[in-house]
């Protein structure tokens, strides 16, 4: 009986995890759906979304410095185009409908003029994180 109790559990947890994916297998954010940074100054920021069931009826939004920079769905990606610096890069939800109530996680990163980093945006059973993208 604890081993089906606890092959549920694992169950459990591993459905509540987005799917790692390459970047390739992403596709780009409809245009109507990427607010700001536009604009080429120097550094390139791309931000992409795991794909996967955990999440994928709420599209999340991406923060540049604590302004709604775009909307993604599963398995999107965007790229900004930012002064070099240091920067606040946040990931959230929509904040509609059902898609209410969890917390804007944020890391601080810098950019360098004419370089490139890219983002990844997963999710698990303790919410959404944005992190460095270690892919091809």
């Amino acid at each position: 009986m604890r081993f089906l109790i606890g092959a549920l559990v694992v169950a459990a947890m591993a459905g509540c995890s987005s799917d790692a994916i390459n970047i390739s297998q992403t596709t780009a954010v409809p245009a109507d759906e990427v607010y700001a940074f536009q604009s080429r100054p120097s550094g390139q920021v791309t931000v992409m979304r795991d794909g996967g069931v955990y999440g994928a009826g709420c599209d999340v939004v991406v923060y540049v410095d604590g302004k709604r920079a775009a909307k993604l769905g599963t398995s999107e990606r965007v790229t900004f185009y930012l002064p070099a610096g240091s920067v606040s890069l946040g990931v959230g939800l929509t904040e509609t409908g059902l898609c209410t109530g969890a917390v804007v996680r944020t890391i601080a990163q810098s950019v360098s003029a004419g370089g490139e980093k890219r983002y990844r945006i997963s999710s698990d059973i303790n919410g959404w994180v944005i992190e460095p993208y270690a892919g091809d």
